[in-house]
């Protein structure tokens, strides 16, 4: 009885208030994709033509499938390479803006970094977290381990909290092809019209995206994840090569070949830390989203041959995964902020001259990367919303495919032609959606079972009370960052 009590005794309705008080985050995790050649991608919301009954929840778990391991399961160094790829995707691209939101002085970087590593930490445990409860109540994704752990009713909230991350997404994506396009275009001595991103937002959304969005089977697209890792990994290279040949420097060959706002502006006098420091916290929750593909990583790795647990081997897992990410995260943020300081854009290499070969290189790698990611984010998206309106019974008709299609796009395309601040989108939605899918939900699940498992009879040990504490924690952690990282955005 004691242990029942302290575990605690909450409801469904106190896990909604806490939900509806934090809401929603994740914004860039969907471009870090692979699919099997070959597997077409269905919506996963219960289908009316087969009349099988699927959980309803968004497609997330197939938009994000990578190859199927072999029959005996993935390897250990495949499946911490393929959870880093999972994690880091182009909102690394935002992070140094996010430190300039702190401060100018080059030592903001030190407590930066602190925070990259303690925050890739804690989502590192809750995503393994999510697996243990996964295990637990036998429930093979994120969606199916809220139901069985907290409440069936609740579910829907899992759901819009996954549908709105592909939201900012596909706004996200947008604003960074037009950014892309745009500069390319710049350096090919286009006309002044295709200089600026919106005449390339519109005419990338007729003529690529809307084609590659009514594709049902995606698999073709695979190759974009390749693309993406290459892209972002001479991006990190290129940033630090340029922080070190100091060609941005005053002085250097392209110091005066970018506009004034975008030249390095560092004060060694401005104090390291400031209030600007949730909106760091809200983009570093952005760039660790892989929350919902837990349960899956777990199941597709290898079992030890004698029969015991794999959760301590997932683990291992879980912190080469998370801990390369968190590698990719601080040298891309280091890299842009050492260079421009509090003039660091919310797209980094908006910062670099058109003039720059190497940066050229570096956009035409993300943005080919985000093309081939945002047909295969839009799908979840689609699907999500389908979901969430009750009407995935319709999503095999041509004329609801196509007329869907058309206007999600139009709605988050036509968005981004207004809203141009990639930053801005990241740190708002890092607040609400990341604080949601990576330390709320977590937590609340973990309580709920444990809460069952007191009802059950079971006795806890000093270390897993310790635990409950430390779930609580998060859960007024998660809720005070989703809030003030809001409000900092905004201010």
């Amino acid at each position: 009885m004691p242990d029942r009590a302290f575990i605690m005794s909450p409801s469904p309705r106190l896990a909604v208030l806490v939900l509806l008080a934090s809401s929603c985050h994740g914004i860039l995790a969907l471009d870090k994709v692979s699919l099997p050649r070959g597997a077409p991608l269905r919506p996963a919301l219960g289908s009316a033509v087969s009349g099988s009954r699927v959980p309803r929840g968004p497609v997330l778990s197939a938009a994000t499938a990578s190859a199927l391991p072999p029959s005996g399961g993935a390897s250990m160094p495949s499946t911490i390479a393929n959870l880093a790829k999972n994690i880091v995707g182009s909102g690394v691209l935002a992070l140094a803006a996010g430190v300039a939101a702190v401060s100018s002085n080059r030592a903001a970087l030190v407590p930066a970094i602190v925070l990259t590593v303690l925050l890739g930490a804690i989502s590192a445990y809750t995503f393994s977290l999510i697996a243990r409860v996964g295990v637990d109540v036998g429930a093979p994704s994120y969606y199916e381990a809220w139901g069985k752990a907290v409440s069936e009713r609740s579910s829907v909230l899992v759901s819009a909290a996954i549908t709105f991350t592909t939201c900012a997404a596909a706004l996200s994506y947008a604003i960074i092809i037009g950014d892309s396009l745009a500069s390319i275009a710049t350096l090919a001595g286009a006309p002044a019209l295709l200089t600026r991103p919106n005449p390339w937002i519109i005419l990338t959304s007729v003529l690529v995206l809307f084609p590659l969005s009514l594709l049902r089977d995606l698999s073709a697209l695979a190759f974009g994840s390749v693309i993406g890792n290459a892209g972002t990994l001479f991006t990190a290279m290129f940033t630090l090569l340029r922080l070190a040949d100091g060609s941005y420097a005053p002085g250097g060959r392209f110091h005066m070949a970018i506009a004034e706002a975008s030249r390095p502006k560092l004060n060694p006098s401005d104090p390291i830390v400031s209030p600007g420091l949730f909106v760091l916290i809200s983009m570093l929750s952005t760039a660790y989203v892989a929350h919902y593909n837990a349960p899956r990583f777990y199941q597709e790795l290898a079992a030890n041959k004698d029969g015991s647990s794999k959760l301590p081997k997932f683990n291992k897992v879980v912190a080469g995964g998370f801990g390369l990410a968190a590698l990719f995260c601080a040298s891309i943020m280091s890299g842009g902020f050492l260079t421009f300081g509090s003039n660091a854009q919310g797209l980094i290499l908006n910062n670099y001259a058109t003039t720059d070969t190497l940066a050229l290189i570096s956009r035409v790698g993300i943005g080919a990367s985000i093309i081939f990611a945002y047909p295969i984010n839009f799908v979840a998206l689609r699907s999500g919303v389908f979901g969430l309106l009750n009407l995935d019974r319709f999503a095999h008709r041509r004329d609801v495919h196509v007329g869907s299609t058309i206007a999600l796009m139009m709605a988050f395309n036509g968005l981004a032609l207004k809203v141009k601040d990639l930053g801005l989108v990241i740190a708002i939605g890092g607040a609400v959606l990341g604080s949601t899918i990576v330390y709320i939900l977590p937590a609340l699940m973990f309580l709920f079972n444990m809460r069952r498992k007191a009802k059950a009879g079971a006795i806890f040990t000093k270390g897993q009370k310790l635990e409950v504490l430390a779930n609580k924690a998060l859960l007024v952690m998660g809720t005070a960052l989703g809030v003030l990282g809001v409000y900092t955005s905004l201010k």
